[in-house]
Formats: structure tokens, sequence, C-alpha cells
């Protein structure tokens, strides 16, 4: 009964920190996605005031108005909106990992009770006393 607990103990330890592990790259790649997108605004800025600085006209109402600018400026709004909502995810995706994270030390310090602890029935006086 003792080593059928161990194996079930052993394999959710096993599946948490998978779930730690998954967690982890989820919360990597939306940082990494949230840098580049930072990056691609950057570029789009130096290039909408490049656009601007060529043209002359800053005013995005003018009807002469960079119709390069005007997209690159559509695009820097819509990797503005898709950072605001990858932020909101890896708030999300943190608050996992530390709950995940905590599963798996609660866990681990189960397991650590239990490997220590050793049913009387179970030691090689006993068994050897019940023969």
């Amino acid at each position: 009964m003792h080593d059928s607990k161990m194996r079930d103990v052993s394999r959710l330890l096993r599946r948490k920190q998978l779930d730690v592990t998954r967690t982890a790259q989820r919360v990597a790649l939306l940082e990494t996605m949230i840098m580049d997108f930072d990056n691609m605004i950057a570029v789009l800025d130096r290039q909408i005031a490049a656009e601007e600085d060529c043209t002359r006209i800053k005013d995005t109402g003018h009807p002469a108005y960079s119709t390069f600018a005007s997209a690159a400026a559509k695009r820097r709004q819509n990797l503005l909106i898709s950072v605001a909502d990858i932020k909101s995810r890896l708030d999300a995706a943190k608050g996992e990992l530390d709950e995940v994270t905590i599963q798996l030390r609660d866990l681990k310090s189960t397991q650590n009770k239990q490997s220590t602890f050793t049913p009387a029935s179970s030691t090689p006086e006993a068994t050897s006393a019940a023969r």
C-alpha cells in the first residue's frame, strides 16, 4: 500500500514539474513577444518621424499627410493594443507559475516526509520478525 502511494506521489510530482516547466516557457514566450513588439513599435516611431520630416507634414488630418506614415501609425496602434493584451496574459501566467511552483514545493515536501517515514511492517527487522 505504501509503495502505491509513493508511486502516486511521484507521478503527481512529475506532472507538477511538467506544469511548472510549461508555464515557465509560456511566461518566457510572452516576455519575448512583448520585447519584440516594443522593438517594432520603436522602429515604426522612427519611420513615422522620418516620413513626417521628409514630407514636412506632421498633421495627421492634413489631406497630403503621408499614406505610409498613416499606415505605420495604424500598425503601431495595433501593436500597442497587442502589447497591452499580452501583458495581461503575462500577469495571469506569472500568477499561475507562482501557484504551480508552490504546489510543486508542497508535493516535494510531502514526498520527503513520506520517504523518511517507513512503516514498521516494511523494515527489514519487522519483515524477519514476521517470518
